[in-house]
């Protein structure tokens, strides 16, 4: 019996490898050539469903608490995370790795942070007093650090071997990942108040303190494109042939990344604090407390919802769902079709950074994990990944139907 695909790509592909563990059973080396082209056409069957099939959105609310810690030192930044470990960086120039799926505390170091930390490559970067360091993740062992010779103004960005940092006054540089050697830097002639966003051409894009979007190229720092706007940019959000940045001026627009060109812009009610991109949909939110979503090509509407809370952080999306992080409750969750809220959490404290998430969760698995202002760190699991059988029903009466009695003569 051929399995269910509901979610990836790639189980289609673990059902292909089993299909053929399962033709292997007594397999005739004559008949290989016709069983792989039969094994194919399943297969690209199964994957032309997949398409076909619109997934339901990822279950993430509601969720159980899997493990909850008080750190008795408080943070002093955003925490950050890879599939294995959560990293918080500690005032008093601590730093602790906890195991995400338990809470216990993986490694613990003194090292000073400046701002928020990068994770990738199976290694931790972080700046603080004057130094870029790279950090095994695993263990915390120091790998390669480096001169920075400036202050950190934003969280750190790895992306596709890359770590790229801001620092004052309003400068960009690049440094290679593996081993720290600077390949680039590049003045902006403003303040960069949010960190890059990598893009599609190897771009990445920056949103300044002088109302200007600017494009850089990832390889070589040189300037692409900058498009004057106005009011207090939010961080830009890429999409595959859009670049998006909402403004306090009220209004969203939606860039084109070859030149910076408007290709629309939208009015709303209040200032605009972030976007995210899912497919072909767009979401976005703005202090009016509304959240829209729109098509990403033109801008038309698809819907718009009350955020029940005042955004704090611009919004997270992925496989079908929207996560607001807000004041109270601190992160409501939409269904990415219709908007209905999924479900809302509420956190003990306020947040520090937004949640983080796992973009493809896992049965029985963490989902997402919150860090508090004072410390506390709170991981969760979506309640409908537990499998959990439904509890047995009491019948209140016996099944079939009663017969009449029949008649002796």
């Amino acid at each position: 019996m051929v399995p269910a695909f509901r979610t990836t790509t790639s189980s289609a592909s673990r059902a292909l490898a089993a299909l053929f563990l399962t033709l292997g059973s007594g397999f005739c080396p004559d008949h290989a050539v016709a069983a792989q082209a039969t094994a194919q056409r399943r297969y690209e069957a199964i994957l032309r469903t997949f398409r076909d099939t619109k997934n339901p959105p990822v279950p993430l609310l509601a969720a159980e608490v899997a493990w909850s810690v008080k750190i008795g030192i408080q943070p002093s930044a955003p925490a950050v995370q890879d599939a294995d470990r959560v990293y918080i960086p500690l005032r008093e120039n601590m730093l602790v790795a906890l195991q995400r799926e338990s809470g216990v505390v993986a490694w613990i170091r003194e090292v000073e942070t400046a701002a928020s930390l990068a994770v990738g490559a199976d290694a931790l970067f972080v700046a603080g007093a004057g130094t870029l360091r790279a950090l095994d993740a695993a263990t915390g062992a120091e790998r390669w650090s480096v001169p920075l010779e400036a202050t950190q103004t934003t969280p750190l960005v790895f992306d596709s071997g890359w770590l790229i940092a801001v620092v004052e006054p309003g400068e960009v540089r690049a440094f290679r990942a593996g081993d720290g050697r600077q390949m680039w830097r590049r003045p902006l002639g403003a303040a960069a108040p949010h960190p890059p966003v990598p893009g599609g051409e190897r771009a990445l894009y920056l949103s300044l303190a002088d109302s200007r979007v600017l494009a850089l190229a990832l390889d070589t720092g040189e300037p692409l494109w900058e498009q004057q706007l106005a009011g207090t940019l939010s961080p830009p959000a890429a999409a595959r042939d859009r670049v998006f940045v909402g403004s306090t001026n009220n209004f969203f627009y939606a860039l084109d990344p070859a030149d910076g060109s408007i290709r629309w812009q939208w009015r709303n009610g209040g200032d605009v604090i972030g976007a995210a991109v899912d497919g072909e949909v767009v979401y976005f939110a703005s202090l009016d407390n509304i959240i829209r979503a729109v098509n990403r090509g033109n801008g038309n509407q698809r819907w718009r919802k009350p955020t029940g809370t005042r955004p704090v952080q611009p919004p997270a999306a992925f496989r079908g769902i929207v996560v607001l992080p807000g004041l109270s409750p601190a992160v409501t969750v939409f269904v990415g079709e219709t908007g209905a809220v999924m479900g809302t959490y509420t956190a003990k404290g306020d947040l520090l950074g937004p949640p983080l998430l796992d973009p493809a969760p896992k049965p029985f698995q963490v989902a997402f994990i919150t860090l508090t202002r004072e410390g506390v760190v709170e991981a969760l699991r979506p309640a409908a990944l537990m499998l959990r059988e439904d509890k047995p029903v009491t019948p209140t009466a016996l099944p079939g139907r009663a017969l009449g009695r029949e008649r002796v003569e």
